[in-house]
């Protein structure tokens, strides 16, 4: 969701009055309308990457540590990793915590006494700044910061210094509290970097839009989110050899100049996998540091045809490509052993015949799978989500699935589509379904990515002249439907009379 699409959703006139102190002058005396108006009209302030990168420059320097600590964790180390950039408000709250409990672990596992000079020489300025008042002022920030930046060391690597003495993410190394959070959050929306949004089930949540996430990962050196890169780095790993990773760790050691990442005796895979994970950039390892090193032109030529992407152009661009693929790449975790599942997890791209998505995440190999398996995660919605197990269909004439509905039927269809549907173009075909239908049928859903504005006022027309109603219904809202009934009615069978609707659906009317 980008930023502008963001604003038509702003919840509620405080959230707005929060982003909109970012750029919006005035903004006080506004009402919600109105803020929303003026801040469509700063959209490119919002957007632009100098002020994003001014924004954070000005965050690594806030005076309250707190802020300091928790705000880069909640952007660059969760956030920016989450599907489509959005997480509850409650999910990132634990994440932040876990993150901050990881370091600590760390610290507790690590050999003070086998450190880099470098990091031994990092971590005695550490101790000496914070022996001065027990705190660390603004100006020993810049000039740590500066020293982390010349001496190749990591943030993570840092923060693990810093819990080692006790001093991460607090003093004596007490985590911060949830009311410590919530002010980096409120912080991060009156700059501009972080929105809050309510999602399908009303619960608010924390969303970078797009092109706000593009400038931040920018400012991050982000290529990639980390689980795509993980399967990125498999990949790698089963097409090349070891020798190959060991050259690229080797190299990358030589050009980032990181004297603290150093290659372990005969290394094994899993150890080699943790440090490109770690200090290497995806472009980096499969394109190397130079024009003579990295993958060759054929094998990336070969990975692209194998993830079914075109396998023209340069090496820069086929490395592009490729990246775009992983990155793209949607964690999917099953509840159940039913394999739809899974595809309602993609039901929307489906519905869209997001090709591209739908084969970067492994969901089809031939672009013929994408209609079939929308049909199988309709069925499973109704079947298994909604408990209204779709009927036995027989012969070759008929929609894509029916429904007992009392002594009636409710039908359905499914159209998958790049664009908006127009009802008009298949309504011969649906009343075909309808008119040789054995019993009377009430509903007939069409079940699409979107439709025109003129299909509603076909289903209008044709309720005038026939006993049946046309409801149109993306598959989104149903997808929403089935969530929804799910978590406040587990077990409950789905009233159908709730599809009893003409024209465009409205969940309104179903007190979800």
């Amino acid at each position: 969701m980008d930023f502008i699409k963001f604003v038509q959703q702003i919840p509620n006139i405080t959230i707005a009055k929060r982003i909109a102190s970012a750029y919006v002058a005035d903004y006080r005396r506004l009402e919600l309308d109105e803020i929303k108006e003026f801040l469509i009209k700063t959209a490119k302030q919002y957007t632009s990457f100098e002020n994003i990168h001014n924004r954070l420059e000005e965050l690594k320097l806030d005076s309250n540590r707190a802020v300091r600590i928790i705000a880069p964790i909640l952007l660059r180390d969760y956030l920016l990793n989450q599907d489509d950039f959005i997480s509850s408000c409650k999910e990132t709250d634990s994440a932040i915590l876990n993150y901050e409990k990881e370091i600590i672990d760390e610290s507790n596992n690590f050999d003070i006494n086998k450190i880099s000079k470098d990091l031994a020489l990092f971590k005695h300025m550490l101790d000496t700044a914070w022996a001065l008042n027990d705190d660390i002022s603004i100006d020993e920030k810049n000039l740590l910061e500066s020293l982390r930046r010349y001496l190749s060391i990591t943030i993570r690597e840092q923060q693990i210094l810093e819990a080692k003495s006790g001093r991460f993410p607090n003093f004596e190394n007490v985590l911060h509290t949830f009311d410590d959070i919530d002010a980096a959050r409120r912080l991060l929306q009156t700059k501009g970097l972080l929105v809050c949004i309510k999602n399908a089930d009303g619960v608010m949540c924390d969303m970078i839009p797009d092109d706000i996430a593009e400038g931040i990962r920018k400012y991050y050196n982000i290529e990639i989110r980390s689980y795509g890169y993980e399967k990125l780095v498999d990949y790698v790993v089963k097409k090349t050899k070891k020798q190959y990773l060991i050259d690229i760790v080797t190299k990358a050691s030589k050009h980032y100049e990181k004297a603290n990442v150093e290659i372990p005796n005969n290394p094994t895979v899993n150890e080699l996998k943790a440090i490109i994970l770690k200090s290497i950039q995806p472009s980096n390892l499969i394109g190397g540091f130079s024009a003579y090193d990295g993958m060759n032109v054929d094998d990336l030529y070969d990975w692209c045809s194998n993830l079914g992407l075109s396998g023209s152009g340069t090496k820069k661009v086929l490395i592009e490509r490729i990246l775009e693929y992983y990155d793209s790449m949607r964690r999917i975790e099953l509840k159940t052993e039913d394999t739809r599942e899974k595809l309602v997890a993609v039901y929307d791209e489906l519905a869209k015949r997001d090709l591209k998505f739908l084969r970067s995440n492994n969901i089809i190999e031939k672009d013929l799978q994408c209609e079939h398996y929308f049909e199988d995660a309709t069925n499973y919605i109704f079947e298994k989500m909604l408990l209204n197990k779709p009927l036995t269909l027989t012969g070759t004439e008929h929609p894509d699935g029916k429904l007992s509905f009392k002594d009636k039927y409710i039908m359905w269809d499914n159209k998958l589509k790049e664009t908006s549907v127009n009802l008009k173009d298949h309504i011969q075909q649906f009343d075909k379904y309808i008119k040789t239908s054995d019993k009377d049928v009430v509903v007939f859903m069409v079940i699409a990515p979107d439709f025109t504005s003129q299909s509603i006022q076909e289903c209008v027309d044709y309720s005038l002249n026939n006993d049946t109603q046309i409801l149109l219904i993306t598959a989104n809202e149903l997808k929403t439907v089935a969530e929804l009934w799910n978590k406040k009615h587990n077990g409950e069978i789905f009233n159908l009379g709730y599809f009893k609707q003409n024209g465009r659906f409205d969940i309104k009317l179903l007190n979800l």
